[in-house]
């Protein structure tokens, strides 16, 4: 980092102070204790639940239950297998669908002290398999039962099989060195269609007891989960961390009303996923009775409009606290409140208050700092992901040193946000071509790699599509070799789905002759934002 860098990253307004308490405006008359946990990573919290409430259920897909003895039990033997079948600083990964299993499997790996990177079962065998591919797992951890496709699996790399159904009868935890590697990688898309993943330490993926302390987490709440496994399970670990019941919901395979259904029965008291899912579900007949219990909802991923929040009100409970965080898969959460009504003064609601222990500043352009009330670039500033994963080892990612503190890093989120005078901050917008799309980062770039991978595409070009009081969509506009064989619209659907994700599927293809263009040959996306208002 040369002198003039450090000097300007000196010299910036860094704001540092979180104006008020985490449960402010939350539920503060609901009374809650905080575990008394020695080592809170590993197994830890399971050890802290099983001593304290044995027989208690911990977590279920309705199928499959275990409580908090089982949970141990289960996740010590699988703990032990790992730590036997990976060396330090080995990878474990796990591909499963969401359920006991799963959870057991997040608990396990990081109590076995090896690094854990989960794949979704339920994603495409060709996303699957570039996971995979990108992993250097030396052990692969599935249910046993599960029909799965490993094919892409070599049979040198050790399966070890699950069975949740049967006790281990180890009663031995691992004690692995402590080390400052990765606990956790986690693959997002990239720009090239070759998945680009993230590694976090220990300390990063260990924030439980904070936001035990926000939400005032109980043994008697009631955590529904519907995050797929590409998303780490980490939410979950917030409710067995309490002592908790969770309810795991697989929406992709029983369907929405039975996952509603299966949330009502189980008399959910927490609930957190992103707006454009909540606005669906809103809309389902019966929503309220589903919700009725429900304590806690909890919004974050993408923008949150005023509407999202009149709209969800009429359905909750009176008493029902909506929290918002917002925050960066480098950096973690960096934004977060409990939403007053009184506080929203637009169509688009704050993004929060600054979460204790973050810096930020905003700047310019030119990098200089930017004045109070002004919209600037997000810098973030504190203890962050290692680095980008890349053949099995972590390396340096977008992150500049911190001139005054070795363990911290400052990390330019490409966000464009402000501060209001009232502490609370804004988003805008973004600088680059990252976008979120259902709660989830997806870049244009990767999108259009796809498509012109698939057979007769030309050319493409991936554009937001906008529409006030509603989530943001994608739209493609492509150009064809052979204009008298076009491509399936099944078939796009089906290419951008196994190569980048599913959330990055286009809403809208459109086919055109030629792609417009500036005089810089840039794609004019003035006219293709018009041609989206046009009839197509």
């Amino acid at each position: 980092m040369s002198t003039e860098t450090t000097s300007q990253l000196r010299s910036l307004n860094w704001i540092s102070e979180s104006p008020f308490p985490a449960d402010y405006g939350g539920p503060v008359d609901a009374p809650f204790q905080l575990p008394a946990v020695e080592t809170p990573g590993g197994l830890g919290y399971v050890q802290w639940a099983a001593k304290t409430f044995p027989d208690k259920l911990a977590v279920t897909d309705g199928v499959r239950s275990l409580t908090y003895a089982e949970l141990l039990d289960r996740c010590m033997g699988l703990s032990a297998r790992i730590y036997d079948a990976v060396r330090p600083g080995g990878v474990v990964v796990s591909l499963m669908h969401n359920g006991p299993a799963a959870t057991c499997a997040v608990v396990a790996s990081f109590g076995s002290g090896r690094t854990f990177i989960p794949i979704d079962a339920g994603h495409p065998i060709e996303r699957q398999a570039a996971l995979f591919k990108e992993s250097y797992a030396a052990a692969v951890i599935v249910e046993e039962g599960v029909d799965l496709d490993t094919s892409f699996v070599p049979a040198s790399v050790p399966i070890i099989a699950l069975d949740v159904t049967k006790p281990s009868g180890v009663t031995t935890a691992p004690t692995p060195a402590i080390s400052n590697g990765p606990a956790l990688v986690m693959f997002t898309s990239g720009s090239t269609g070759r998945p680009k993943g993230l590694a976090y330490g220990g300390a990063h993926t260990d924030a439980r007891q904070r936001f035990i302390s926000k939400f005032h987490i109980t043994p008697d709440d009631v955590f529904a989960s519907l995050a797929s496994m590409s998303q780490t399970g980490l939410a979950d670990l917030l409710a067995i961390s309490a002592g908790a019941e969770l309810h795991v919901v697989d929406i992709k395979r029983i369907g929405l009303a039975a996952g509603l259904a299966a949330m009502k029965e189980a008399g959910v008291t927490f609930f957190s996923f992103v707006p454009s899912v909540l606005r669906t579900l809103m809309a389902f007949p019966g929503i309220e009775d589903v919700f009725a219990k429900l304590r806690i909802l909890g919004l974050h991923g993408e923008r949150i409009l005023a509407s999202d929040i009149e709209l969800i009100r009429s359905k909750l409970p009176a008493d029902c606290k909506i929290s918002i965080t917002y925050g960066s898969t480098e950096a973690g959460g960096i934004f977060s409140w409990f939403v007053r009504d009184e506080a929203i003064d637009g169509p688009v609601v704050p993004i929060g208050y600054l979460i204790e222990g973050m810096k930020v500043a905003l700047v310019a352009e030119d990098g200089s700092p930017t004045a109070p009330g002004e919209v600037g670039e997000l810098l973030v500033r504190g203890p962050m992901a290692l680095g980008s994963w890349q053949n099995g080892q972590v390396t340096p990612a977008r992150f500049l040193p911190d001139p005054e503190d070795p363990t911290s890093k400052i990390y330019a989120t490409g966000d464009l946000v402000r501060q209001r005078p009232d502490k609370l901050f804004e988003f805008v917008g973004r600088r680059d071509r990252q976008v979120k799309i259902r709660g989830l980062w997806a870049d244009l770039g990767e999108i259009e790699s796809v498509l012109r991978a698939t057979y007769n595409i030309d050319d493409a070009v991936v554009v937001v599509r906008s529409v006030p009081g509603a989530a943001d969509t994608l739209a493609a506009f492509i150009t064809v070799a052979d204009p008298t064989a076009p491509p399936e619209l099944a078939e796009l659907r089906r290419a951008v789905a196994a190569g980048a994700a599913e959330h990055m599927v286009p809403s809208e293809i459109r086919f055109l002759p030629e792609i417009p263009r500036l005089a810089n040959y840039k794609p004019d996306l003035q006219r293709l934002d018009a041609m989206l208002r046009e009839p197509g």
